[in-house]
């Protein structure tokens, strides 16, 4: 028989997915996806918040105009926001985020999801993040 992915363990990419693993490369691991421009996340289980989101800016992200200053910023923000159970609060600061930096730079920025609910933020183009199903 030829084995087939079970649908529950893949990571999706709507512009609208709430539930699962969603917005990363692999669905058990994260990473960044092929078609994105950025991706920063929270990394294994650690309790503390220093050892999150040290993903370097990604050149792709850098050709869309985002600094390395900039990036400094999101990686702060995100660190601040980021909460073990609770991801309102960082699913607002990627709102903020969007707003401030990532908009006016032609870029989407989302939450994004992998393993057992661990947080992580991807960029794409707003042309590719436009192209994916609602």
């Amino acid at each position: 028989k030829k084995f087939q992915k079970n649908p529950m363990f893949t990571s999706k990419q709507t512009q609208s997915c709430g539930f699962g693993n969603r917005h990363c490369k692999h669905s058990g691991s994260g990473g960044r996806p092929d078609n994105a421009v950025g991706f920063t996340c929270e990394g294994t289980f650690a309790l503390r918040k220093k050892n999150r989101f040290l993903e370097e800016l990604d050149p792709d992200l850098a050709e869309q105009g985002v600094t390395a200053e900039e990036w400094q910023e999101v990686r702060e923000t995100l660190t601040e926001a980021w909460g073990a159970i609770f991801k309102k609060q960082f699913r607002d600061a990627i709102e903020e985020l969007n707003e401030k930096m990532f908009a006016p730079k032609n870029c989407v920025a989302i939450y994004a999801e992998y393993g057992k609910g661990q947080a992580a933020m991807t960029i794409y183009t707003k042309e590719v993040f436009d192209s994916f199903p609602e």
